[in-house]
């Protein structure tokens, strides 16, 4: 990988309980994600992804090891970098404009400086005529797609995805996953993105982390080095292919 390691994740641990009754969830986990790239995680459930993202974010402390960013522990530290999780988790009484605003609202920015920014980002999402809608008028797609517009506008240099779109139908999910690496491309944040799909992580993804069954452990750190810009037909490629049959062949093993 290139040197500029701008994420560092160092021999992270975390166990919940004591003695007998203690679990395990993550063991001596430790990569690098440099500025600007694409990093999916995969491994088998209950392998501790939600816990890592977990202690990155700040929302958890880990029982050992260390969490820096450009150089500075971020361990404890919430605030840090932008969080979206697998539900939407919008808020029902707000219309989607306030609701991808809130990040910014809660900081104590004027509206009138976000909402330019943020209509900005509901058109080339899709989202242009629906700012004044209520999340339980939208599909899941669309509060889908606000939630993400939420993540962007925190301003955060990194964010992490957790299956943001595992709950999608295929069609809705190979949008969403088209609109990310256009907004990937466009914003070159640093991007971490949990997910189940191999082909979802080796479509989106510079490099792929692979995490062992519970303790989660680093099974392999993968580059992939697939051209960009990238459409759904380079799933058929023999690249691709290899890469995916490696992966499928290495989490079967994992599993079993």
């Amino acid at each position: 990988m290139p040197g500029n390691e701008y994420l560092r994740v160092l021999h992270l641990s975390k166990t919940y309980g004591a003695g007998q009754e203690a679990t395990h969830a993550i063991q001596d986990i430790s990569f690098t994600v440099d500025r600007g790239r694409f990093l999916s995680i995969l491994g088998p459930s209950g392998c501790g992804k939600s816990t890592l993202f977990n202690i990155m974010a700040g929302l958890l402390s880990p029982t050992g090891g260390n969490v820096l960013l450009n150089g500075e522990s971020i361990v404890g530290k919430p605030g840090h970098v932008g969080y979206m999780l697998q539900r939407d988790l919008l808020l029902p009484w707000r219309t989607i404009e306030d609701n991808v605003m809130l990040a910014q609202t809660l900081r104590g920015v004027p509206r009138r400086q976000v909402r330019p920014r943020a209509r900005a980002l509901m058109q080339k999402c899709g989202l242009a005529g629906d700012g004044d809608r209520y999340p339980d008028q939208l599909s899941g797609g669309m509060r889908q797609r606000a939630a993400l517009i939420r993540t962007l506008l925190t301003d955060k240099d990194v964010l992490l995805l957790d299956e943001p779109f595992g709950a999608l139908d295929a069609i809705t999910r190979g949008k969403l996953q088209q609109m990310l690496m256009t907004l990937w491309e466009e914003n070159h944040k640093t991007i971490l993105f949990v997910t189940h799909d191999i082909e979802e992580a080796l479509l989106l993804s510079d490099e792929v982390l692979v995490l062992s069954h519970r303790p989660g452990q680093v099974l392999e750190h993968l580059t992939v080095e697939l051209p960009r810009p990238r459409r759904s037909d380079i799933m058929f490629t023999s690249e691709f292919l290899r890469l995916r049959s490696h992966l499928s062949d290495m989490l079967t093993r994992e599993v079993t």
